[in-house]
């Protein structure tokens, strides 16, 4: 984490994004257990990824003052 730049609160938020996110695809989505399981992890995968790319953009074009 520290190599992109994050700090121990960004992993923290990452996490809670990403677990929050898989259960409700998973409980939301239709279909077995086992397709309902994978769409959420998937899901989860995906705001994880797009949570790091948007948190590192904020902290390298944010205003100095924020």
């Amino acid at each position: 984490m520290n190599t992109l730049g994050l700090t121990k609160s960004d992993g923290r938020n990452l996490l809670v994004v990403a677990v929050v996110v898989t259960l409700l695809v998973a409980v939301t989505a239709e279909g077995p257990l086992g397709i309902r399981i994978v769409a959420g992890a998937i899901a989860g995968g995906i705001s994880a990824v797009v949570f790091v790319i948007s948190t590192l953009l904020i902290n390298r074009y944010k205003p100095d003052y924020w």
